[in-house]
């Protein structure tokens, strides 16, 4: 009966094993695909990956970007900054009433200026951004294709 729990319990923790060892591969596969697209496009796959994140994953797009009257996103306006739709939680936290134009890298910011305010949440005069922009802590890679894409446009 022991030597039956054992199989038992080996054959379920090698399935483990292996279905892990697969869910491990496949980011990696995809990782590497993503690599050897950045060899073939350069610049072109760093700006796809900037919007990926811009729109998907940070969510910028939902703050900078002006709402139209059902309160959608105005897709004209992408990006071009809007105000802040809902007031500090906080009484005693300034918070913006704006959220700055972002699209084509605005008021003299390069790329440089923002992948590195994209990892540090310190502007290239030295201030935070005041809440509610969240004090992003990317990595460079990141960063780098984020201000790719803004640039881009």
């Amino acid at each position: 009966m022991r030597v039956r729990i054992a199989i038992a319990v080996s054959s379920v923790l090698i399935g483990i094993v292996l279905v892990m060892a697969v869910v491990k591969e496949t980011p990696a596969q995809s990782t590497g695909d993503a690599a050897a697209s950045d060899a073939n496009t350069g610049e072109q796959s760093s700006v796809k990956r900037g919007m990926y994140i811009v729109h998907q994953v940070a969510m910028c797009i939902y703050c900078h970007t002006p709402k139209d009257a059902d309160g959608q996103l105005d897709e004209q306006q992408l990006l071009q900054g809007a105000p802040i739709p809902v007031e500090s939680p906080y009484p005693r936290v300034k918070w913006a009433f704006q959220a700055p134009k972002i699209a084509g890298l605005p008021g003299g910011w390069t790329e440089e200026d923002t992948a590195r305010f994209l990892q540090t949440g310190v502007t290239p005069t030295g201030r935070t951004a005041q809440p509610p922009m969240p004090p992003f802590r990317m990595n460079e890679e990141d960063a780098r294709a984020v201000a790719a894409y803004l640039n881009s446009l």
